[in-house]
């Protein structure tokens, strides 16, 4: 569903499109037969992307600070009513690893997926694009609701 504003498209477009290309990454890393180095990747993939999204759509700590005081009150209550946490702006490892932990039964399935010959490590790429797109296109969603709220 398009918004009012067509610039907060083009972000959330251009935000998912990254998203897509991140988690391309994640599926590639998660064929290496190498225990956890995926989740050791991904984790970082996401310490990365998640305040970059925050960034595009105006979101950033930084950004919000640097808004007029009215402005300024309507993001923060936004980002309250929604839950700040997933927004990327409170500690990002702390998003990374409760975003990994509520994934754990998929993560596991990959981990042991690996191990069987090649359908297993086609298995286990499968899942690590299903869930790093899961976590990031959540936060997108999240942004573009908030930004969507913020600049009517």
């Amino acid at each position: 569903m398009a918004s009012r504003n067509p610039e907060l498209d083009r972000i959330r477009s251009e935000c998912e499109a990254l998203v897509r290309k991140r988690a391309l990454v994640s599926a590639g890393v998660a064929v290496v037969p190498v225990p956890f180095l995926d989740v050791v990747v991904d984790a970082g993939i996401l310490t990365a992307l998640i305040p970059e999204i925050s960034r595009r759509f105006g979101l950033a700590p930084e950004q919000i600070e640097a808004f007029d005081p009215e402005t300024r009150k309507l993001a923060w209550g936004e980002i309250a009513r929604r839950g700040s946490q997933f927004l990327g702006l409170v500690v990002t490892r702390t998003i990374v690893r409760q975003s990994i932990q509520g994934m754990a039964t998929k993560i596991i399935s990959k981990q042991v997926a690996k191990f069987v010959p090649l359908g297993g490590q086609l298995v286990a790429a499968g899942l690590g694009y299903f869930v790093m797109r899961k976590i990031a296109y959540r936060h997108v969603e999240d942004c573009y609701s908030v930004a969507k709220a913020t600049y009517r």
